[in-house]
């Protein structure tokens, strides 16, 4: 009787779930993977997300001599922070971008910290972006500049 029980529910469930997918769609729903006739790779084309094409070398870096006297903080491909870092530091990263960056851009940045001036005064670290080899930013204390790929947008 638990058996039945069980089978009746999962039926009554899949039933349900049948239903529900064909809600508010005038083409039929397509049929499920397992009851598809396919070679494995189209269905490993079809699952795998496509290679959006844009990807850029970015390059971060902060300058001086000596030791930054508090972490480093950046995002670019990944993101993450350096601690007690010997300057001058910089991170290459490649950033791939979705089809959707390519149109509204992608953030990439650096929090550079302070250094210790000849005066023995906190100041300031300088920063700077460089991608695909172009310097795009550079300053003090923090650098960021937005990735845009015109042919995109």
């Amino acid at each position: 009787m638990t058996v039945m029980r069980h089978f009746g529910l999962a039926i009554s469930a899949t039933l349900a779930a049948a239903a529900l997918a064909g809600c508010g769609s005038s083409t039929p729903a397509a049929p499920s993977p397992a009851a598809a006739p396919s070679s494995s790779a189209e269905a490993s084309a079809s699952t795998a997300p496509a290679s959006q094409g844009a990807v850029h070398t970015v390059k971060l870096e902060v300058l001086g001599k000596g030791k930054n006297m508090q972490p480093i903080a950046y995002v670019a491909g990944s993101s993450g922070s350096v601690t007690d870092a010997t300057l001058p530091w910089s991170k290459t990263e490649k950033v791939e971008m979705t089809a959707a960056e390519q149109r509204v851009g992608r953030l990439v940045s650096i929090v550079a910290g302070s250094v210790r001036a000849d005066n023995g005064m906190l100041e300031a670290a300088k920063c700077r972006i460089t991608v695909d080899g172009e310097k795009v930013a550079d300053g003090e204390g923090m650098c960021k500049y937005t990735i845009k790929d015109q042919a995109a947008g």
